[in-house]
């Protein structure tokens, strides 16, 4: 390539000032506007949100369910991320009781952690039933000693217990947040009979994804969603499907939303 000499370089310069060589304005115009049709063909919509949120946060939620299966291993007790609908905040909470398992029988929706309260103060007020029939504590002369009362029934009161759950205080595990973008428009685990929706249960939408110390996370599938789409004829396409592999303590991301069977027959550990 052979560059002009200086005194070319300055007639090239001026006939470029001129206007005698180079693009006229409506040309360029017009390669610009070819080049933004070829873009908007190519480039997917990510019009809700910018697309660096939605990385951030939908990965974030698979990033969280894996550290949630490593946290029920590690510490060899029941874990569960709760997720609340109506502000899409999700955190995590964990149990002493290893005896924990899952019902054969499915929910028809997860209670709240208000409900779950009134649930346990409703059992301990029940029982003092049983504490009153059992009789009193007695002294033993011998060995100045008190011997409780007991019954099969007191022996059996912490299995009989509602499960008690309270949220892991650690740093690494503040509570979640995927609004204001975003929220849970449905989810569904293997201990609930149907996909529970945010339409359906609106305000009072609780669901719970648990994690055994066995390695295992419920097979499940959680819909995330835009909160400001409003046109719902897009929302499906605008949706994410997340969901677990229970052995592998994983979450798997896909655009849109997709139909997902989270029967147990069909996960089986390899």
């Amino acid at each position: 390539m052979h560059l002009p000499s200086p005194g070319n370089r300055s007639k090239f310069s001026k006939a470029f000032r001129d206007g005698t060589s180079g693009f006229t304005l409506i040309e360029v115009l017009l390669v610009v506007g070819l080049m933004s049709v070829i873009f908007l063909l190519v480039v997917p919509n990510f019009n809700i949100v910018p697309s660096t949120e939605a990385t951030q946060k939908i990965n974030g939620l698979a990033g969280d369910i894996r550290a949630a299966y490593d946290m029920a291993v590690l510490h060899r007790k029941p874990y569960r991320l709760v997720f609340e609908f109506k502000t899409g905040d999700y955190w995590l909470e964990s149990t002493n009781r290893l005896d924990f398992e899952l019902s054969d029988t499915g929910l028809n929706r997860d209670p709240s952690p208000e409900e779950v309260k009134d649930q346990i103060a409703e059992f301990e007020e029940n029982f003092k039933e049983y504490l009153e029939l059992a009789g009193k504590e007695v002294k033993d002369a011998e060995s100045e000693t008190t011997i409780q009362p007991t019954s099969p029934l007191i022996a059996a009161r912490r299995q009989l217990a509602p499960v008690e759950w309270r949220a892991v205080e650690d740093a690494e595990w503040q509570k979640r947040e995927l609004g204001p973008s975003f929220m849970i428009r449905a989810m569904r685990a293997e201990h609930h009979k149907a996909l529970q929706t945010y339409e359906e249960l609106q305000t009072d939408g609780y669901a719970y994804l648990y994690f055994f110390p066995e390695g295992y996370v419920e097979r499940a599938v959680i819909y995330v969603a835009p909160t400001d789409e409003d046109d719902k004829t897009k929302w499906d396409q605008m949706t994410y499907t997340v969901t677990t592999r229970s052995w592998e303590g994983l979450a798997e991301v896909e655009s849109g939303y997709k139909e997902v069977d989270i029967s147990r027959e069909q996960d089986v550990k390899q």
